[in-house]
């Protein structure tokens, strides 16, 4: 993973988790829905100030949840919607960069289909038996959206700063879902060579 964002929010996040532990981790995972769509249309409407200020806001609190879920205690439930909400706050995000304008349709749908290729394939991985996948691919989930993060600052200086980051996305996202498949083919591979010669 490219940032390492979940690496160190974990222990910067922990006081505040602790202090707000009684607040329902769904309830934060929904609130970083709320403002997943808050950056659409701050992306229709072009206004920069509140993109910035919007994907700060989804990104805090998709690392405050799994703090706070970590500390009540996970949950199926809390893991599905955590999941799936990402998912639907990713197409939110990532339309509204396309539909804003800030860059082609062509690469947008690059990153659309590599973001969520690269959730299914960590999911279906885990679910066929390998524990965690978290740290293996170049840009995952908790990546993508700092990434933006970074470039919709640059696009105070940058008018470009969008489209390229959006460019970095597309590729990075989708040789993620590449290095994943790999894996997956040599762990699996493996297994089943195991399992024939016992």
């Amino acid at each position: 993973m490219l940032l390492q964002v979940k690496k160190f929010s974990g222990k910067l996040l922990l006081p505040l988790a602790r202090k707000i532990k009684r607040i329902p981790a769904n309830v934060i995972t929904s609130l970083g829905l709320l403002f997943a769509i808050l950056t659409f249309f701050s992306f229709i409407f072009n206004i920069l100030f509140f993109i910035i200020i919007c994907l700060f806001i989804t990104e805090f609190f998709d690392q405050l949840d799994g703090v706070v879920a970590r500390l009540q205690g996970p949950t199926k439930l809390g893991a599905f919607l955590d999941s799936t909400l990402d998912r639907i706050g990713d197409f939110f995000i990532f339309t509204g960069v396309i539909l804003g304008g800030y860059t082609k349709i062509e690469i947008g749908l690059l990153v659309l289909i590599g973001a969520f290729l690269t959730s299914y394939t960590r999911a279906k991985i885990e679910a066929l038996g390998i524990d965690n996948l978290y740290g293996v691919g170049l840009i995952e989930r908790t990546d993508r959206v700092p990434i933006l993060f970074i470039g919709s600052i640059l696009q105070l200086w940058f008018s470009t700063s969008f489209w390229w980051t959006m460019v970095v996305l597309a590729v990075g996202t989708n040789f993620t879902v590449l290095q994943r498949i790999i894996f997956a083919y040599r762990k699996f591979s493996n297994k089943e060579e195991i399992q024939k010669k016992d």
